[in-house]
């Protein structure tokens, strides 16, 4: 296998199913700010969101890419369908749903291609925030070192309870946030320095901004280091650490023995 074949994320051989996953990212965010100028806030618009973006994902794959399987928050999780496949698209039709309801700008759309059980492209639409980044374009993180003081992205309402570890072997600020997508692009933009994050997503939760993290050069695993599993039968995914190289490491020692 050449280097353009390998399955990762920037690799030049998934370079136009990047950019597809850009197109139907932005197309779908664009949806979401109609319908939301156009409803009230409230559940009837976080319900009508996740279900109209939900149909136009799953209809542009099935025309666009009808020989791959995909899963979908808003779809089937019987794993059927999927078992086996060779390439897996893994959707967030609508992450941060409730947020979207209430008329926050803190939610996103999420796209990724999984090949043989490996990331190997996807796109983050933030449209509330002007956000479009995917993993054929964005720009490379420079792996500075830190500083005095850890910026950590968290949950505004879970924060995970490993933060205790991190917080007892740095100075920490924290900058809370709410949604998958946006936390990783605080990290991406350097308003965070590490997201963190425990106590359970789900693959579409993580699929598209691991992959975009991973090819902006940080690196995004489960918080023991090891690779974060998709495609999977159950698509429980415990938790993650996106970090560059050189905080990574500082964090993943702080938390060694933490679980």
């Amino acid at each position: 296998m050449s280097a353009a074949d390998t399955v990762i994320p920037g690799s030049p051989a998934y370079a136009d199913d990047a950019a597809l996953a850009r197109e139907l990212a932005d197309a779908t965010g664009r949806l979401l700010l109609d319908l939301r100028a156009s409803t009230p806030p409230g559940r009837d618009r976080e319900y009508a969101g996740d279900e109209q973006a939900h149909q136009f994902l799953t209809r542009e794959l099935a025309r666009l890419r009808p020989d791959d399987a995909v899963l979908s928050e808003e779809g089937s999780l019987d794993p059927h369908d999927r078992q086996g496949a060779h390439r897996l698209w893994i959707v967030d039709p609508l992450d941060g749903s409730s947020g979207f309801g209430r008329g926050t700008d803190e939610w996103g759309v999420h796209v990724a291609l999984v090949v043989d059980g490996r990331l190997a492209a996807g796109a983050v639409a933030i449209p509330g925030a002007d956000a479009l980044v995917d993993s054929g374009t964005v720009e490379a993180v420079p792996d500075t070192p830190l500083g005095d003081e850890l910026a950590v992205t968290v949950s505004r309402s879970r924060p995970p309870h490993e933060l205790r570890a991190v917080e007892r072997a740095f100075r920490v600020r924290l900058v809370r946030r709410s949604a998958a997508g946006v936390k990783m692009l605080a990290v991406l933009r350097g308003e965070a320095d590490v997201y963190l994050h425990s106590g359970g997503q789900y693959e579409w939760d993580n699929a598209a901004p691991m992959a975009v993290a991973m090819a902006a050069g940080l690196l995004a695993t489960r918080i023991d280091g090891s690779p974060v599993p998709y495609g999977q039968d159950d698509p429980y995914s415990p938790d993650l650490l996106i970090a560059r190289p050189s905080v990574h490491a500082a964090v993943l020692s702080a938390l060694t023995g933490v679980r």
